[in-house]
């Protein structure tokens, strides 16, 4: 066996280190706004909340543990759903676009899911809901169910004796694995269409202790607040649609290439990026045709990382001029299209009265 293969290791790792240390781009991530993924006409105003779901118990168990959970869910669905439907009222009263948001207690029972079963809802029944209660658009809990799955061990547990000593006896540990399946849609009546529907589906897992089944269930008491916090948040979430939201944009910066490249990657690492542009403008009239480059490539990203696209953009395309790589190609691409959204996003920002959290040019 070769003794220096060891050390041969130790080397190649080594290596592989510095080359990483040594990369010619460095990572960091922008934040940036999306445009809404719903995007609602300017003429829908006022706004119904109305729910199709509906509840059911089941009437066969197999076991005492089945009996109590399914009265427990069943109650618990109901809260959940309205749970849900407050995190969407709540949320959609924060949107100034619309003059009025309301409650609207329909007999539509759907409980089917999305797709397909949107046509066993009467667009008529639809409409007469809204002529009557003034509202231009209805979002709608389509359906909401909370499964839940048990699962069952042995587990040694603490009990007290006659002595009020704590000792360990045989015992069973309980788990509870709840799926909570909840489908939206919003409906517009006038033109006979489903808008937006989505399904959001969450796992709350809960376990419990106790000398037998039955204690063991009883032992679990955060389930309820839990199903209870992730229903209004996926209503929330479902209002959150309508408005643009901010993402992370991940973009890379060039760091070596020349000597001032490399002194802006310390300023860039302290945060200091106005320090750092100052060394890449000056690179921009370097003789080195790719130092130019990649120069006018770390103006556009600092034009970008400071809402400036259109700026941006004008340096990207400098930087393609000088050295017209598959890199700077891409980036290119990148930023026109976030020209685009961006411009999507003002106008989804005036629609409703917002304030942006970026400088819009």
């Amino acid at each position: 066996m070769n003794r220096n293969y060891p050390y041969a290791i130790v080397a190649f790792l080594g290596l592989l280190v510095s080359l990483a240390s040594c990369s010619a781009t460095k990572q960091h991530t922008l934040s940036a706004l999306e445009p809404a993924t719903v995007d609602l006409a300017t003429t829908i105003t006022n706004i119904g909340i109305i729910n199709e779901s509906s509840t059911s118990r089941k009437s066969e168990f197999n076991t005492r543990i089945e009996q109590i959970l399914s009265t427990k869910d069943h109650q618990l669905e109901q809260d959940g759903i309205d749970a849900a439907i407050a995190g969407l009222f709540d949320e959609l009263l924060k949107d100034q676009r619309f003059d009025t948001v309301q409650m609207i207690h329909a007999k539509l029972n759907n409980g089917k899911g999305l797709g397909a079963s949107a046509e066993n809802i009467s667009w008529n029944a639809i409409k007469d809901i809204c002529d009557e209660h003034g509202v231009d658009a209805i979002f709608s809990l389509a359906y909401y169910e909370a499964d839940t799955q048990v699962s069952m061990k042995k587990k040694a547990v603490e009990e007290q004796n006659m002595l009020r000593q704590y000792i360990k006896v045989q015992g069973h540990e309980i788990t509870l694995e709840t799926l909570i399946e909840n489908g939206w849609r919003i409906y517009d009546p006038y033109s006979q269409k489903v808008i937006d529907e989505i399904v959001f589906n969450e796992q709350i897992t809960s376990t419990g202790t106790g000398t037998n089944p039955e204690e063991a269930l009883y032992d679990i008491n955060d389930r309820r607040e839990a199903v209870l916090e992730q229903s209004k948040h996926a209503g929330s979430s479902y209002g959150s649609r309508l408005v643009p939201q901010e993402q992370d944009v991940v973009r890379e910066y060039y760091v070596r290439g020349s000597d001032k490249l490399a002194e802006a990657k310390k300023w860039a690492a302290q945060g200091d990026w106005k320090a750092a542009a100052v060394l890449w403008e000056q690179e921009v009239e370097n003789d080195n045709t790719k130092v130019k480059a990649k120069a006018c490539y770390n103006m556009a990203f600092y034009n970008e990382m400071n809402g400036k696209y259109q700026t941006a953009l004008e340096w990207a395309e400098k930087a393609n001029y000088h050295n017209n790589c598959k890199e700077v190609f891409t980036y290119l691409s990148s930023l026109k299209e976030r020209i685009v959204q961006n411009k999507i996003v003002e106008e989804q920002l005036k629609r409703s009265e917002l304030s942006a959290s970026v400088e819009l040019e």
